[in-house]
Formats: structure tokens, sequence, C-alpha cells
């Protein structure tokens, strides 16, 4: 694909991503979130990791639920976002990560949030940058973020909707000090040749599909 504007190139890659859904039956979306988390869950970083921090997907995202799940499972600490509804008011793209209970069902400690997407209900303890980050000795990052977007390349640039939630809470991370490994994680239509890119774009440690 070749398109002149971010947005030219959201506008189609919705209608892709669209297509690609309606298609799939349940059996072959349960197949590809499977294979995802075997994916993630095979990787060093992941396996190192005391915390990750991922995310709730929406109908056209790829489903890292299983990762999720997994990573619970295994004692890890898992935090998932929620839109800033106030700043969000004032123009401000402004999200933060709340920790999940592992003794709880996931589905029990989520709500509609924000853009009709399912987020962390109130009453679940944040994630605040300046002093929950535990880096285990020897290793090069504790955390590892599962990134969704709307468009991936191979070699880590990424198209995100165009509010830059994840840019500008990876730049406070960094700006915090963290060094988190960042892993997009999308369906296999969504890795394309090229995307066009801006100086303040983050790019993605690996790309997984």
């Amino acid at each position: 694909m070749n398109f002149l504007t971010k947005k030219d190139l959201r506008k189609a890659m919705k209608q892709t991503l669209t297509d690609f859904n309606e298609k799939l039956s349940w059996k072959e979306k349960h197949s590809l979130a499977e294979n995802l988390c075997e994916k993630v869950t095979s990787l060093d970083q992941y396996k190192n990791a005391d915390l990750i921090l991922a995310y709730i997907p929406d109908t056209l995202e790829a489903d890292c639920t299983p990762i999720i799940l997994d990573s619970l499972e295994k004692g890890k600490k898992v935090c998932v976002p929620k839109v800033d509804a106030e700043a969000l008011k004032q123009g401000k793209s402004k999200m933060d990560f709340y920790f999940l209970d592992g003794s709880k069902p996931l589905n029990e400690q989520l709500e509609t949030g924000m853009f009709g997407i399912r987020e962390p209900k109130a009453g679940l303890e944040k994630f605040v940058l300046e002093k929950d980050c535990q880096v285990k000795p020897g290793h090069d990052t504790g955390i590892l973020i599962l990134v969704p977007g709307v468009a991936f390349t191979k070699d880590g640039k990424r198209l995100g909707h165009g509010k830059g939630f994840y840019d500008i809470y990876i730049e406070r991370m960094k700006k915090a000090g963290m060094n988190p490994f960042l892993c997009g994680i999308c369906l296999p239509c969504q890795v394309l040749e090229d995307l066009p890119a801006d100086e303040h774009d983050v790019l993605m440690d690996v790309i997984l599909s």
C-alpha cells in the first residue's frame, strides 16, 4: 500500500481489518490468539519480565487475552490501560495502567470505558511509574509492553490510532528511567512493507503476528 497520509492509511487499514475479521470463524480467531500467545511467551524478554503491560483488545485488534491469562497464571504482574477521561476533555492524550488481580476472573475486573473499549474498573491499583518498577538484577528490563496498533512493519515501525497514547506513555516511562521491551502484536494483514513515520513515533523492539 502506498498512501500519502497517515489518515488515509488508517481508514484503509480499518476496512482491511474489518474484511479480515469477517472472514474468520470463531475457531480461526481462537487459533490466531493462541498462536500469538505461543510466540510472545517463547520470548526471553517475556520469560524474564516481572511486569507485563498488556491491553484489552477491541473487535478489530489482535487478541492478547491468552497472554494476559498465561502471565497471571505464572505469577507475573499484569497491568492494562485506562484512558484519563478528564485529560481527554482538555485535549490531552493520557492513559495509565492498573494492576489486574490474578485471583479474580478477568471479566469481573473490567468495564466498558472510553471509545467503547473495556478498561479496568475503579478500585484496582494504579501502576505508578516512579515507584512500581522492579527490575531483576542482571536483566536489561523487567517490563514487557504488548503494543497494539493499526499497522506495523517488520523493522519496528508502528502506526497507531492517531492520538499518541502509547508514544506519550512510553516516553513517560523512559523519562522515569525505565527501559521496557516493546512488543508490537498484530494480525497478519497488519504487517506492511513500509509506513509513514514521524520523529516522535516510537519503534518497536519486535513485531509478532
